[in-house]
C-alpha cells in the first residue's frame, strides 16, 4: 500500500463482516494465494443470485459493499484516484479531509525516497 499498511490485518477482517451482513451466500477467509503465502489473509464472497427480489436486494448490496470496501481502504492509505473516486460516488468516509491531507504527505515523501 502507499502508505506501508500492508501488513495491517483488520481490513480483509472488515470485508468479511461487512460482505455477511450485507448478505453474501457464502463468505472466507484465505491467505494470499500467490500473492502473499502466509504474509497476507484475504477476504472473500459468493453470492447465489437466484431471481428473486430477495437475491436481487442482497445483491445490489453486497456489490455495492465489497467494492466500496476496496475504495475505503485505498484512500485510507493514501491513494489520491480512490479519494477522487469516494467523493465522485459519495462513498462516506468522516475522516476524507485528514485522508486527503496525508496522501498528499504520503506522496511527497514516496517521490522524495
Amino acid at each position: 500500500m502507499l502508505d506501508g499498511s500492508d501488513a495491517i490485518g483488520d481490513w480483509p477482517i472488515l470485508n468479511y463482516a461487512l460482505n455477511t451482513a450485507a448478505g453474501a451466500t457464502w463468505t472466507c477467509f484465505h491467505h494470499g494465494g500467490g500473492t502473499g503465502i502466509g504474509f497476507s489473509i484475504h477476504a472473500g464472497f459468493g453470492m447465489v443470485v437466484d431471481g428473486t427480489e430477495l437475491a436481487e436486494e442482497k445483491a445490489l448490496r453486497v456489490f455495492t459493499v465489497d467494492p466500496g470496501s476496496g475504495v475505503v481502504r485505498h484512500a485510507h492509505a493514501g491513494y489520491p484516484k480512490s479519494l477522487m473516486v469516494a467523493r465522485e460516488r459519495g462513498v462516506r468516509i468522516p475522516i476524507i479531509d485528514k485522508l486527503e491531507e496525508k496522501s498528499r504527505r504520503v506522496i511527497e515523501e514516496a517521490y522524495r525516497g
